[in-house]
């Protein structure tokens, strides 16, 4: 991965003890480990102040639908739970409303055994009817699941048993090794039987939505009842929508806020030296991104996006989007050091030469387009002004326009011809189908590869995690070299908070999880 230097990429210890406990607090990446009198030093009550910049009007309280994006992250995964809680990055699975489950031989049949005395705000007992309604709802085409694609490729509504209150069971079409896996995703939230989320918020999580304006804010308020005792300490949160990322980070430096989202790279060493800050880091947790639609022109002709990709100097736009807080990848949606990262596809090289090739033989020897970004993710727009400059020498000429934050998600991810985009660390199974299966509705760059699809349903049939690693990772060198997705790195989700906020934990697929914050 490299010395240490100016790029400040990520080593694999660094890695390991970051993700480990899903939090790095301070200037240092590790777990955050409680001291032995953090009990009797916690303070209960008050409210948490969360400013945010990324946001959209279409984000609904529908845990199912949710874009993902920062401003439903943190209110959803807090009031939502799922069956299960996956480790980030060792992919190893917790119970949650789930205490356990096993699998037939063929892994088409999961069975799953609810947690007892857990409520939901409504005060109606959780039982195995409202998994099944939960599920179910991804599955309805209409309700516009991101998880519809790969729920729907190996579940009907009609497979969801409920033999007892405390037991539910999917009878899969084909099988599925990775299902305990997607129970745990943040589309996985289980609300009751009969309720509309989006006009019913009711989860069984330790806060509760009071009320609902993303592109102003939100606010959560603790829910009473909840069935692990003692938690949590806020007496709620509150989040304020901030468009400019420099006011943002203000707020919490000088203003109300305790709580940011990501903060831009070239801003944390500032941050670092101020000592009435703390910084709470998730090291690898997200992967921004460049897409090109192969069903638009210029890039219906693969080569094309292929050759960009190739044209790309990795470290200099690491270096550009984040300050070099992070680590370079070959356009791979995993880690170098994670055990699926195919070893045949290294980190290539910029070769300008080799995509001239590329786009000559395309029948290209120039290319001009629009590259839409927005910051609704730190170091976004500046990732694509940087790459606009490194691809120019291969004739790639791309023009960057800068869209709002609060209508970016709906009028140009997924609609224009080239976007940025960022995507939480995931499992390999997860991202493979939400990013590239065929028909997905995030597919960003509309890749259709029977190849790949086969792949992701070979890999889940096998229970045997060798089987599976070698699958994988021929599935993630395929999207590599052949999807019009560019991912040239890595970084850590950085975020700043007043040195009074404690407890808070960073994860890279529900955000922010507060059921310990407080206040000191």
């Amino acid at each position: 991965m490299g010395a240490e230097s100016t790029q400040r990429e990520v080593t694999r210890e660094q890695f390991l003890r970051g993700t480990a406990g899903l939090v790095a607090a301070g200037t240092g990446m590790g777990l955050l480990v409680p001291s032995a009198s953090a009990n009797s030093e916690i303070k209960r009550g008050g409210i948490l102040v969360y400013a945010y910049t990324d946001t959209s009007a279409a984000e609904t309280t529908d845990p199912t639908v949710q874009t993902g994006i920062a401003v439903s992250q943190p209110p959803l995964q807090n009031t939502y739970e799922r069956l299960t809680y996956v480790v980030p990055n060792v992919w190893k699975v917790l119970p949650q409303l789930a205490v356990s489950w096993k699998a037939t031989p063929d892994a088409k049949t999961w069975t799953f055994k609810l947690r007892k005395g857990v409520k939901f705000h409504n005060g109606k007992p959780l039982d195995s009817k409202d998994v099944k309604w939960s599920f179910s709802h991804i599955l309805d085409a209409k309700n516009g699941s991101s998880a519809y694609a790969r729920l729907a490729d190996e579940l009907d509504p009609s497979g969801i048993k409920t033999p007892s209150a405390d037991t539910v069971v999917f009878h899969l079409k084909k099988p599925d090794a990775q299902f305990p896996i997607f129970a745990g995703q943040y589309q996985a939230g289980i609300y009751p039987d009969g309720v509309d989320p989006k006009k019913d918020p009711i989860g069984t999580g330790p806060f509760m939505i009071k009320s609902w304006k993303p592109t102003q804010g939100w606010e959560l308020v603790r829910n009473p009842h909840y069935w692990r005792p003692g938690i949590p300490y806020l007496d709620g949160v509150r989040g304020i929508y901030i468009a400019d990322p420099n006011t943002k980070v203000q707020a919490v430096v000088s203003g109300s806020a305790g709580l940011s989202d990501s903060i831009n790279g070239t801003q944390i060493a500032s941050v670092k030296k101020n000592p009435k800050v703390k910084l709470y880091v998730l090291a690898g947790g997200v992967s921004p991104d460049y897409s090109f639609d192969l069903t638009q022109d210029p890039f219906t002709d693969p080569r094309v996006a292929q050759a960009i990709k190739i044209a790309v100097n990795r470290k200099t736009l690491l270096q550009a989007g984040y300050q070099g807080y992070g680590s370079v990848v070959g356009d791979v949606p995993e880690l170098t050091i994670d055990p699926f990262y195919p070893p045949t596809r290294g980190v290539p090289a910029q070769n300008i030469a080799q995509a001239k090739a590329l786009l000559q033989a395309a029948g290209k020897t120039d290319v001009s387009f629009t590259l839409t970004t927005a910051d609704v993710f730190a170091g976004e727009v500046d990732m694509a002004t940087a790459l606009a400059q490194v691809v120019a020498p291969a004739g790639i000429h791309m023009t960057i326009d800068k869209f709002p934050t609060d209508t970016f998600w709906s009028d140009a991810w997924l609609k224009k011809p080239a976007f940025t985009s960022w995507w939480n660390h995931r499992h390999p199974r997860e991202i493979l189908s939400l990013l590239y299966r065929s028909g997905a509705k995030w597919n960003e760059s509309k890749f259709n590869s029977k190849k790949v699809d086969g792949l992701m349903d070979a890999g889940a049939a096998t229970l045997n995690p060798t089987k599976q690693r070698a699958i994988f990772r021929q599935a993630l060198n395929e999207v590599a070299v052949h999807s019009g997705v560019g991912i040239s790195y890595f970084v850590n989700k950085t975020h700043v908070a007043k040195k009074n906020v404690n407890g808070i934990r960073v994860d890279p697929v529900y955000h922010l999880i507060l059921d310990k914050a407080w206040l000191g």
